[in-house]
């Protein structure tokens, strides 16, 4: 893995995948749950990522409400505050502007945890200067971590073990480099890319730097000062939950299911994950016919996959589903290829400024055949 990534290319790409998740999750509903967040994605540790913002949010807006005023060490005091902070928190309610920048950044961090972990973690570590690693920071580490959990165990083990609460963040940083390349503390990133391409194409080349030289959780019982952020993590459901095994590879029926609806092409060669997790669209034929696909289908609409779609309505219909949804239900009611090309050059592809040599309009093109051939 690469040291570091290109932070352009990361910016792009959490762009894309944020716009495509909310474009969706937003269509039906003005806002979203804490129930909604932590199946937001279908990569966990984006969605971890978002409850742990909301956390340190959460805790601040405690502290906010501190004042030199009132004696908040009264324990009256505290237990009320305790008690209304823990009902605040099973309320959440966020609005698309204000999820928008917790999502991009989530998938940023999650992406440079999958990429990049003993960056990542090293971070964690110093993420307040001049503070020392304590046993509750790795705790918390550890809690909101589901790619490379095993680095984190790790880290929490051996401050346990060392029988401090808390050390230095050179000493913790020292543990991190004895153990970054463990192969049985790190996952196998290609579970989680297929999970990030199940929303938005993912080029894992884009996103390298070139540099000179170089078991499921038990649901929980929510009770009285239990806030959402101690008991969401008993709702998640046991398909999400992380393996016991870090490297245990998934069944090949789950796998290939998923990398159908990701619109990934399995291989039983070990060729890069550049070429495993890109998109394979359909190239324009020696007599212009724009691929031919000899299975007919019923509707347009029914035959389009997962991951076309989400390609076909960012790259085509300026994200916005509803355009996508009504074109291709105009598209599916006209009687022949004729009239379905005449719809798509002089309506929409003068309307969204198509790329009409693009690997996005052959795509459709493609699919709209199939339905007259």
């Amino acid at each position: 893995m690469p040291d570091n990534l290109n932070s352009i290319a990361l910016n792009q790409y959490s762009a894309r995948f944020t716009t495509t998740v909310l474009n969706e999750v937003y269509r039906s509903q003005d806002v979203v749950t804490g129930a909604g967040l932590l199946k937001l994605t279908p990569v966990r540790q984006v969605n971890l990522g978002i409850l742990n913002r909301l956390f340190e949010e959460w805790k601040n807006n405690a502290e906010a409400f501190r004042s030199p005023y009132f004696d908040f060490s009264n324990e009256e005091v505290k237990s009320a505050l305790e008690e209304f902070m823990n009902t605040a928190s099973q309320h959440i309610s966020v609005k698309r502007a204000d999820l928008e920048p917790l999502l991009s950044d989530s998938v940023k961090e999650s992406l440079k945890l999958l990429l990049t972990p003993a960056n990542y973690f090293e971070d964690k570590i110093r993420a307040v200067s001049d503070a020392e690693f304590t046993h509750a920071k790795a705790e918390q580490i550890v809690k909101y971590t589901h790619i490379h959990r095993g680095v984190a165990e790790a880290l929490l083990g051996r401050l346990t073990d060392s029988g401090s609460d808390s050390v230095y963040q050179t000493q913790a940083v020292s543990w991190l480099y004895e153990f970054k390349d463990n192969a049985d503390l790190i996952d196998d990133a290609e579970q989680h890319l297929i999970q990030f391409a199940e929303v938005f194409p993912i080029n894992i080349s884009e996103l390298k730097i070139q540099e000179a030289g170089k078991a499921t959780a038990q649901p929980q019982q929510v009770h009285k000062h239990e806030s959402f952020f101690d008991s969401a993590f008993g709702q998640l459901e046991p398909s999400t939950a992380r393996p016991v095994a870090p490297r245990a590879e998934p069944a090949s029926a789950v796998i290939s299911e998923i990398v159908a609806k990701a619109n990934v092409q399995p291989s039983s060669e070990r060729d890069s994950l550049n070429n495993r997790f890109k998109v394979d669209l359909p190239k324009h034929s020696d007599d212009q016919s724009y691929g031919s696909v000899p299975v007919k289908v019923e509707s347009i609409a029914g035959s389009i996959p997962l991951g076309q779609r989400f390609m076909f309505v960012n790259q085509l219909f300026d994200r916005n589903s509803e355009h996508f949804d009504k074109a291709i239900y105009e598209l599916d009611r006209v009687k022949s290829f004729e009239e379905a090309e005449n719809l798509i050059w002089h309506r929409y592809a003068s309307k969204y400024a198509w790329d009409v040599n693009g690997e996005a309009v052959t795509a459709l093109l493609a699919i709209v055949k199939r339905k007259f051939a």
